[in-house]
């Protein structure tokens, strides 16, 4: 997936996924490779890893075709639990202070 870099333009064909934790929180984040700015990708902690795996068996059963409208309403409804509470861990636990104590 190509990215285009809001600080400097630069094109980042394939960015470099890189994860820093404190404790229990885990941010996934990159680079440009040009100016460094750094751009969050995810911030979870262990329950909502847990929740992110559940996610993605439930939602291979919706792209095999094997499960019911009602199971596919209950598989949007934890995705967006999940992005919310990215979101959420986000505000609380900020990429920016662990990067600059590297």
């Amino acid at each position: 997936m190509e990215m285009i870099c809001n600080k400097c333009g630069a094109v980042i064909p394939k960015p470099d996924l890189k994860t820093i934790r404190a404790g229990e929180i885990e941010h996934t984040y990159f680079l440009c490779p040009d100016c460094g700015e750094a751009y969050r990708v995810s911030t979870t902690d262990k329950h909502l890893r847990k929740r992110i795996e559940d996610y993605n068996r439930m939602s291979a059963r919706v792209r095999n075709g094997t499960c019911t409208k009602e199971f596919q309403k209950r598989v949007q409804k934890v995705k967006e639990d999940n992005v919310r509470r990215s979101r959420e861990l986000a505000k609380t636990h900020p990429l920016a202070p662990l990067l600059q104590a590297e």
